[in-house]
């Protein structure tokens, strides 16, 4: 059955192609090299955060633009999941660089894992406690996070919800 064949790799693209950038981008995070460098200014490290911010912002309502209907170019679930991934890597690497920067500014995390372990339970807003922010800049930076959660997740998943139900 020679359509049935194609039918199966085209549902199972999206799938994969999102599998991929998540995998990719998981490398590409763990080889930053984060930690290397010394501080050069909280002024400067405030303006990185914030242009960092910015472009994931932007990438995430452009994807969600994609679905709205009469779009000119059609949304896919691969880049919709790649934007909201790159915005977890994103904080995963700004809380290994508060804690590697400024020692006990987040407890218990010690590592790229433990960063990523805790970022993701930020955005899914699980909050188990074992990690932790402890100093005043590490809460501002989570709180921005779990702005950003709210704001950034809300418009996607509305924007998701909008293309599966009809209006």
């Amino acid at each position: 059955m020679p359509g049935g064949e194609s039918a199966r790799w085209s549902a199972l693209r999206g799938p994969a192609t999102a599998l991929l950038v998540v995998l990719a981008c998981t490398v590409v995070y763990y080889l930053l090299p984060l930690g290397r460098f010394g501080v050069v200014g909280t002024v400067s490290s405030v303006a990185v955060f914030a242009v960092g911010l910015l472009l994931i912002s932007v990438l995430i309502l452009v994807q969600a633009a994609r679905f709205r209907p009469g779009a000119r170019r059609r949304g896919s679930m691969a880049g919709m999941v790649a934007a909201l991934y790159l915005a977890v890597l994103f904080f995963a690497s700004v809380y290994f660089g508060l804690s590697w920067h400024y020692p006990g500014a987040m407890a218990q995390l010690g590592t790229r894992t433990d960063a990523l372990y805790f970022a993701l339970s930020v955005t899914a807003t699980v909050g188990f406690g074992d990690v932790h922010a402890a100093s005043q800049g590490a809460r501002a930076v989570v709180a921005v996070h779990m702005v950003f959660n709210i704001g950034f997740l809300g418009a996607v998943i509305n924007e998701l919800r909008g293309r599966i139900t009809p209006r």
